[in-house]
């Protein structure tokens, strides 16, 4: 008993999940299914959506790649020429000299230097001959007087790696993750849309096909009525008004044909520029339309693709939030980097203070190695980063507000499908009934006006009851399988997954 008893549970249980499978599971014929996905691979929508999902893609790598090391290279080379014409204050440092030399040639300078004495005399010697050949010993001016000029290169590699962002890249790669989440359900709804209107016009052209065929069957009889009527008003059995009513039926029924037609050749159109194949394509194919059942009874919207998108942008600007509070956390970022330097080619030619001139052919420095760490921490912006956080706060209400109005109306949205979908499977009953009474009123008439009970316009009056329950029990189920689309759409299941 316990085994049985379990097993009816697994059933029922099994059952159950059946049927909610099913429930979202659309069934529709492989000819439909290739149109729609040729469709949805063609929507200019759903491309332009997927494009915008990548170009965030690509945002969220280039916040990822601040943690990766950037190197830059540089170098550089400089002729440089400069004149220096400038008064300088006082020189100090050279008097002690000068008192020396006058040291020298005092006469206790023997007495007390008696083994430096004689260098006073040559250094006498010196001077005056140094006069007689015209030159002077360097003396020290107050003037900045000259010419610099050279040649410099110069080459630095420097090495750049962020260490801590204090939470601000991965808050925006998170809100950059949300934002790529809503895409993708935007997405989604671009692709229901396309898959809605994909379905809606092919059910268009089975319902026109078939209103054609009733169209046609009105047609043969009528013209095996009209065929009856010459005969009869050859025997004296019928008047001429009975034949031009006929003919006035007859080119009414040609009219609805001719108005059928150009809805087809419009509606050829319609699925070519959907799917991209040629309109010639459509004309051989025959749609069959039929009631499309929706047995899911749930009033669950969370996979609506809008509330998705809404709930992501929610999530998104929490993120927004925390990156502008983390501003105020230090950023900490390594160093290393190696350069050399090289001065060659220069002169540097002084009239001023002193005489001089001085050429260099080669001067390098480097390679000079450099390895560190620095943050930088702001620690009061009140101008700025309250603000931001103050804005980026609102943001998040302003999301949240928008997520709960569009769960309302997406809510009551799924309440009025539901009702009209009850109501189109109700009129589809109603319909379908008046159409058998409408075809059994027709052989009646047909046998009445054979036995002469009733005259010719009665008889067309029954053809045109037929036509017209026809072709409204055709509208009927044609408004009723959009009704349950609705449903699915109404539910976020109209989606490529749950087409069969």
């Amino acid at each position: 008993m316990k085994t049985r008893f379990l097993f009816l549970i697994m059933t029922f249980a099994f059952s159950i999940i059946l049927c909610k499978v099913n429930a979202q599971t659309l069934l529709v014929s492989p000819e439909l299914r290739e149109l729609i996905s040729l469709s949805v691979n063609k929507d200019r929508k759903v491309a332009e959506k997927d494009i915008d999902k990548q170009i965030t893609e690509v945002q969220k790598k280039a916040v990822r790649s601040a943690y990766i090391p950037k190197v830059e290279l540089g170098g550089k080379y400089v002729f440089a020429y400069s004149s220096v014409n400038s008064k300088i204050g006082e020189i100090d440092g050279f008097e002690s000299l000068e008192k020396l030399q006058e040291f020298m040639t005092t006469p206790t300078f023997p007495a007390m230097f008696p083994n430096l004495a004689g260098l006073a005399n040559e250094i006498t010697k010196l001077q005056q001959l140094m006069v007689q050949q015209g030159m002077t010993l360097p003396s020290i001016s107050n003037n900045l007087d000259g010419n610099f000029y050279g040649n410099y290169i110069g080459v630095d590699a420097t090495a750049k790696m962020l260490l801590y962002s204090g939470g601000q890249v991965p808050n925006i790669s998170k809100a950059l993750t949300e934002k790529i989440k809503a895409q993708e359900a935007l997405s989604d709804k671009s692709k229901s849309d396309v898959i809605s209107d994909v379905i809606m016009y092919y059910d268009q052209l089975a319902s026109l096909n078939q209103s054609k065929h009733v169209l046609d069957e009105s047609a043969i009889r009528l013209v095996a009525e009209k065929k009856y009527a010459t005969t009869a008003l050859k025997n004296g059995f019928a008047t001429s008004f009975d034949t031009l009513k006929i003919a006035v039926a007859d080119a009414s029924l040609q009219a609805k044909i001719s108005e059928y037609d150009s809805k087809k050749t419009l509606l050829h159109q319609k699925l070519s520029q959907l799917t991209g194949k040629p309109a010639s394509s459509f004309e051989v194919i025959n749609p069959d339309l039929k009631t499309l059942l929706y047995a899911d009874t749930s009033s669950d919207i969370s996979n609506r693709a809008e509330l998705k998108a809404l709930t992501a942008g929610v999530e998104a600007q929490k993120y927004m939030l925390k990156s502008e509070k983390s501003n105020y956390l230090p950023k900490v970022q390594a160093l290393a980097s190696v350069r050399y330097d090289n001065i060659f080619k220069a002169d540097a030619n002084m009239s001023s203070p002193i005489p001089m001139d001085m050429k260099i052919n080669n001067i390098g420095l480097g390679p000079t190695f450099m390895v560190g760490a620095g943050f930088k921490w702001e620690i009061f912006n009140r101008s700025g980063g309250t603000a931001k956080v103050r804005q980026a706060s609102l943001e998040v209400k302003k999301a949240e507000n928008a997520r709960e109005e569009a769960r309302e109306l997406l809510q009551l949205n799924h309440t009025k499908v539901s009702t009209n979908y009850q109501s189109s499977v109700s009129q589809v009953a109603y319909k379908a009934k008046q159409r058998t009474a409408a075809r059994m009123a027709l052989d009646l008439a047909q046998k009445s006006y054979n036995e002469g009970y009733i005259n010719i316009t009665e008889r067309l009056a029954a053809e045109t009851e037929m036509q017209n329950a026809e072709l409204e029990y055709l509208q009927a189920v044609f408004a009723q399988r959009q009704a349950a689309l609705e449903c699915y759409k109404a539910t976020g299941n109209l989606v490529l997954s749950n087409i069969q």
